[in-house]
């Protein structure tokens, strides 16, 4: 009977263990997170969020005061979400998004019905660049555009940034890494630490 025993007591405990194993396969791994006050620390694009959505909004209606609450919640989660399914870090996107849309004013060359929240394929000159459905598609292309510049790890939903393969892959893995990358603008790296600084002060 002991014998017995000890035999399901293993079998249920291997049983556990393969539970815990599938559960956790294929997760994105635990991430560190970043310094937002310093202004010479790296900060991994691929690292733990801070904000929530509700201090995302703060953040964001602080500079853009007329922009529905209830709109930029949303699109807060959906970043959230988005950056979680690929292990990038949402306050870096977010935060990337208001400053590519100037708080979703847009002005340029992109327009706000292309749902397009970081520039994908607006090179200047009039030129628009690309178009998504909805705002959940615009960002998951725009977390995927920056995991392809954050690292080598293979995109766990279907890829729809058009311009994916463009970049050599995890030749970024830091924000300071996307100026003259993503962006020609010599500044642009400050430019999102500094974002991510006034975000810091709604943590």
């Amino acid at each position: 009977m002991k014998k017995t025993v000890c035999r399901l007591t293993l079998i249920l405990i291997s049983a556990a263990s393969a539970v815990l194993l599938c559960s956790c396969g294929g997760q994105p791994q635990r991430l560190a997170e970043a310094d937002y006050t310093s202004r010479y620390l790296p900060i991994p694009i691929a690292s733990a969020p801070k904000a929530n959505a509700r201090q995302l909004t703060a953040f964001f209606l602080a500079s853009n005061p007329s922009a529905s609450r209830a709109e930029i919640s949303r699109l807060a989660r959906i970043y959230i979400e988005e950056a979680a399914a690929e292990g990038i870090n949402s306050d870096i996107a977010f935060c990337q998004m208001v400053h590519e849309t100037n708080y979703l004013r847009f002005g340029g060359d992109v327009r706000p019905e292309q749902n397009n929240f970081c520039g994908l394929g607006a090179t200047g000159g009039g030129e628009p660049g690309h178009s998504f459905q909805t705002p959940r598609l615009g960002a998951r292309a725009h977390i995927q555009h920056l995991k392809a510049y954050a690292n080598s790890r293979p995109l766990r939903k279907d890829r729809i940034d058009p311009r994916f393969e463009l970049v050599k892959r995890g030749s970024s893995p830091n924000i300071d890494g996307l100026t003259g990358t993503w962006a020609t603008d010599p500044q642009y790296d400050r430019k999102l630490r500094r974002k991510l600084r006034e975000l810091d002060k709604f943590l």
